[in-house]
C-alpha cells in the first residue's frame, strides 16, 4: 500500500470515529433535553408543586452543562486535528471534513423513494 493511501486510510478512520463521537454527543444533548420535558411533564401530572423535586432538576442542568462543555471539547479537538494535518505530511492528504467552517454547507433535502 502506497504511503499516501495508508495515509487516506488512517485519515478516513479518524474523521468516522471523530463523527460518530460528535452524533453521540448531539443525540446525548437531545435525550436531555426529553427528560427535562419528562421531568416537567411528570411533575405536573403528579399535581406537585414547582418545589417539589428541584434538586432534580439542579442536577439535570449540571448534566446539560457537562455535556455542553463536552461539545466545546469536541470543537477544540476538531481545531487540533485541523492543525496537525496543515502542519504534517499528512496536509497533502485529500480529506473533507477535519476543517468545518462557521458558515452551513447546503445540503440537498429532497427525498426520493427507495425500494
Amino acid at each position: 500500500m502506497k504511503r499516501s493511501e495508508h495515509a487516506a486510510t488512517v485519515v478516513a478512520r479518524l474523521a468516522s470515529d471523530l463523527f460518530q463521537a460528535e452524533a453521540s454527543q448531539d443525540e446525548a444533548v437531545s435525550q436531555l433535553g426529553r427528560l427535562a420535558q419528562s421531568l416537567t411533564r411528570s411533575r405536573r401530572e403528579a399535581g406537585l408543586s414547582a418545589t417539589v423535586g428541584q434538586a432534580a432538576f439542579d442536577a439535570l442542568a449540571d448534566a446539560v452543562a457537562a455535556q455542553i462543555g463536552a461539545q466545546r471539547a469536541m470543537v477544540a479537538l476538531h481545531e487540533a486535528l485541523a492543525d496537525v494535518k496543515r502542519n504534517t505530511s499528512w496536509r497533502s492528504v485529500q480529506m473533507g471534513g477535519l476543517e468545518k467552517s462557521d458558515e452551513p454547507l447546503p445540503r440537498p433535502t429532497g427525498l426520493a423513494l427507495v425500494s
